[in-house]
């Protein structure tokens, strides 16, 4: 019987109404009525929300095309602040070479200095030996010679004149 029921409320309100015809008007007041609270109490709150959103990318837009501008202008002030770099290694180059240049003045003088120094301590060291060859070359022949000397003054003397040069040296030493 419920079945009968349907098809006969289906053919009552027609095919695209199933249900009854009163509920459709009433739900559709009441939709309505909602929408016209919605849009009358929520509509300005959105609205304002939407407007101070726009307001706020805007100002950021703004604030972005602001930074971007004094940015381009940092950059162009910098560039211009930059030395040309052709003319920078020229620069650096000539540095290099002059200091270059004088560095190597100063290496070949103290290297100079240096060997001039090693001449004169050789010269001197030179000197230093000749002399003591010099001096052991004198001692030698002074013992050689007294060697000599006692040699024939021993065998040339007698006895006599023997004990008289003992006597003399042993004064002399004497009086010392």
């Amino acid at each position: 019987m419920d079945l009968l029921y349907i098809v006969a409320a289906q053919e009552k309100n027609g095919p695209h109404f199933v249900g009854d015809l009163r509920e459709v008007y009433w739900g559709s007041i009441a939709f309505f009525v909602v929408a016209g609270l919605l849009i009358w109490k929520v509509g300005p709150i959105v609205k304002e929300a939407l407007a101070d959103r726009t307001s706020r990318i805007e100002q950021e837009l703004n604030e972005a095309k602001q930074a971007r501008a004094e940015a381009e202008a940092a950059l162009t002030s910098s560039s211009a602040d930059l030395p040309d770099l052709a003319d920078e290694e020229e620069r650096i180059r000539v540095e290099a070479a002059t200091t270059a240049q004088k560095l190597k003045v100063d290496l070949v003088a103290r290297a100079e200095a240096e060997a001039e120094s090693t001449r004169e301590r050789g010269r001197a060291e030179v000197a230093n030996r000749k002399r003591q060859a010099q001096a052991d070359l004198a001692a030698e022949i002074s013992e050689l010679t007294r060697r000599g000397a006692e040699a024939v003054v021993v065998d040339g003397l007698d006895p006599k004149a023997q004990n008289q040069l003992i006597e003399n040296y042993i004064n002399e030493v004497g009086q010392m």
